[in-house]
């Protein structure tokens, strides 16, 4: 569990702008903390406890890659005309680390803040901020529903008129 420090941040950006969840659970929090826990991270403390348990980002990473597609996919399915193709392509164009990198960056999104990396990351790459944000989602998937995820979504990348 984060310390009473780290998890009152958490729940500060859980409440902020796009989760706007205002009283998340502990669970909530715990898998968030989670989330945000880069593999560097995890790898430097790893050695002086070995014992410890430190789950890193990437297989709630694994979840909210997967929780991200179908959202753009059914938005896609529903707002446009494109056939398969042109569909799959637009998917692959708003989900690359680039796309999600640059649609965070610009956010008033603070995922830099809370995100645990180890002392060689300290500038996060694309492909950082964009594991991160989709281990968030996975987070919030598994303790909030489709739902919370479905509004975090949009509220950041669904633009209506795809």
């Amino acid at each position: 569990m984060p310390s009473p420090q780290r998890r009152d941040h958490l729940r500060r950006a859980l409440a902020a702008w796009p989760f706007l969840i205002a009283d998340p659970s502990e669970e909530t929090v715990r898998l968030c903390d989670t989330a945000l826990r880069h593999d560097s991270y995890v790898n430097e403390r790893r050695p002086a406890d070995p014992d410890a348990d430190r789950e890193d980002n990437e297989r709630l990473e694994f979840l909210g890659d997967a929780v991200l597609e179908l959202m753009v996919r059914e938005r896609l399915y529903l707002r446009s005309d494109l056939d398969e193709g042109g569909m799959t392509w637009e998917l692959q164009r708003l989900i690359s680390n680039n796309a999600l990198a640059t649609g965070l960056r610009r956010a008033p999104l603070d995922l830099e803040g809370v995100l645990l990396t180890g002392e060689g990351q300290k500038e996060l790459s694309d492909r950082m901020l964009a594991g991160a944000f989709e281990a968030m989602l996975g987070a919030l998937y598994l303790s909030e529903g489709l739902g919370p995820v479905s509004e975090v979504c949009r509220r950041l990348f669904l633009d209506p008129d795809i």
